[in-house]
């Protein structure tokens, strides 16, 4: 064994037989639990790193890839109620490709893989129940997709077609959801859902699917032809949220001026959800054009006589007799047809129309301090409170001639924002929340400094110190001696020998004073010895 070695084991062995029980014990303690926790880091370092393969699994799914691997022998572990698996990152891809290609990740139910394996001998009545089994699962496992939704059942009635019946029956569908914890489905989520269904299966009606949720809430239920219920919802929400956006643009307009918290608004709006057609024809008879013309002149020219009879008066007769008489005529017929201008007009009006609308506004006055520490409210004035009113009826758009009326007025909101002090203990609170954990930290690292640290230091530098301590002691004379010394040798100096002395009190001093414990350990052993030398001699 080389020399080296030898010296360190020597030096070990007496180390530890001049150290106390208590300080083998902790010394022990201390090493094996620094072994623990260096093999601790080493086996959390080299663990295997688990990534998550697939998330949010059905129970089916989750089976069929839990036996995929176990059939490979790759460690896994589930998480989240068995809906995700989690495998070892450097194999993670190569599972994903592995699964997928199997084709194992089907979604809940049964659906059109039922059709992948065809028996022999199935009667059209097994196919058309298969049928509507494939459907009823390929719907569930849309629905499923959903973000509020955690599983789904649907149910079909598709009756049977005959040729033979005038009158087919049309089928129905019933819709069943299990909401996720804390999710809420909303108005377009449920009309999703209703239209997937109704185009989804053949002949389907809105009207004949119901959507409900597992709590026994109805989310949609079919209504009639000539139910307005569903446009009814609509023309509420719209109503609503035009009202509460004119509530929101009056407080925030006027809370810049009058203050937040001082400012109550309140809107009315009449809105005409009619539907309305309106055509007109209108002419202008200043402006017109000829369309067509017809023009017609006729002549006629005779001569009669008259030889019988007595001769008309109205004819100037001709000859000596007055029988012989001429006759002349003319006529003219003009027809003019004039295309007059005219304009059609076909008019649908908007449905939604603001029709009226009616604003309240209550606005908080201010506060005047009295002699006495109270504060009495005093109402805004005409001027300032006809400037709300103009700006609140710019804001939302008022119409006179529509009948819209705005309301301001000036009201107490029960008293002043008075800002209130902070009290001595609601001070020392704040102060203890802001500094309490920085000084916990600075107090643990102390415990930690006086409670670990230093026994360790300690304990380790005790026994040198200890030596070193009786090794200069020892090596100092006795009181006797000292001054037989003195007294004896004339060479030295006394001044020499009195400050040798003060140097060696000083280093006594220094020693003591580093090690406290150690220099009242070795007084309190030389009071005894005294006490036991004192009692020897009575």
């Amino acid at each position: 064994m080389s020399p080296m070695i030898t010296d360190a084991t020597d030096k070990a062995r007496a180390f530890w037989s001049r150290i106390s029980m208590s300080q083998r014990v902790f010394i022990v303690g201390l090493a094996l639990v620094t072994v623990g926790i260096f093999f601790t880091l080493i086996l959390w370092i080299n663990r295997p790193d688990y990534r998550v393969l697939y998330s949010n699994l059905a129970g089916e799914d989750a089976n069929r890839v839990v036996k995929l691997l176990q059939a490979n022998k790759v460690p896994y572990k589930l998480e989240n109620d068995g809906g995700t698996v989690l495998v070892p990152a450097d194999k993670l891809y190569d599972l994903r490709i592995k699964v997928a290609g199997e084709g194992n990740l089907v979604g809940q139910g049964i659906g059109f893989e039922i059709f992948d394996d065809l028996k022999v001998g199935q009667t059209d009545f097994v196919q058309k129940i298969n049928y509507q089994r494939a459907l009823q699962g390929e719907l569930i496992r849309t629905i499923s997709e959903f973000p509020g939704v955690e599983t789904a059942r649907v149910h079909l009635v598709i009756p049977h077609r005959s040729l033979f019946i005038e009158e087919q029956q049309k089928p129905s569908a019933s819709v069943v959801v299990k909401l996720r914890e804390g999710k809420k489905m909303e108005a377009q989520d449920v009309q999703a859902i209703v239209n997937l269904v109704v185009m989804a299966v053949e002949g389907m009606d809105r009207n004949r699917v119901s959507v409900a949720d597992t709590s026994g809430k109805i989310l949609y239920y079919p209504t009639e032809d000539d139910s307005l219920q569903g446009l009814t919802t609509t023309q509420l929400e719209y109503k609503m949220r035009l009202q509460q956006n004119l509530e929101r643009r009056i407080e925030e307009l006027l809370y810049p001026v009058i203050g937040p918290g001082k400012v109550i608004a309140k809107v009315n709006a009449d809105v005409d959800f009619s539907q309305r057609t309106i055509r007109r024809e209108l002419y202008d008879p200043e402006k017109t054009v000829v369309r067509s013309e017809q023009r017609s002149e006729e002549s006629t020219r005779g001569r009669a006589n008259l030889e019988a009879g007595a001769p008309d008066a109205n004819f100037r007769g001709d000859g000596i007799s007055g029988s012989a008489s001429t006759q002349e005529g003319t006529r003219e017929t003009r027809t003019t047809n004039f295309e007059i201008n005219k304009e059609e007009q076909n008019i649908v009006a908007n449905v939604g129309d603001l029709s009226r609308l009616s604003v309240a506004v209550i606005v908080d006055g201010t506060y005047e301090k009295a002699a006495d520490g109270t504060y009495t409210f005093v109402p805004r004035n005409a001027e300032e409170m006809q400037r709300i009113r103009q700006l609140v009826s710019s804001a939302v758009g008022y119409d006179r001639a529509r009948g819209d009326t705005v309301e301001v007025n000036s009201i107490s909101f029960g008293g002043p924002d008075l800002p209130q002090e902070a009290s001595l203990p609601q001070l020392f609170l704040d102060y203890a929340l802001r500094l309490g954990k920085p000084l916990l930290n600075a107090l643990l690292v102390f415990l930690f400094l006086l409670l670990v640290v230093r026994p360790v230091v300690m304990a380790l530098i005790r026994p040198k110190v200890e030596g070193e301590m009786i090794e200069g002691l020892e090596g100092l004379p006795a009181g006797e001696e000292r001054l037989a010394l003195i007294e004896g040798d004339e060479e030295v100096d006394a001044l020499d020998a009195l400050r040798k002395i003060e140097d060696i009190k000083a280093h006594a001093m220094q020693l003591a004073e580093q090690n406290m414990d150690q220099a009242v350990g070795i007084i309190r052993s030389w009071l005894k010895n005294d006490e036991g030398t004192k009692a020897g001699a009575a």
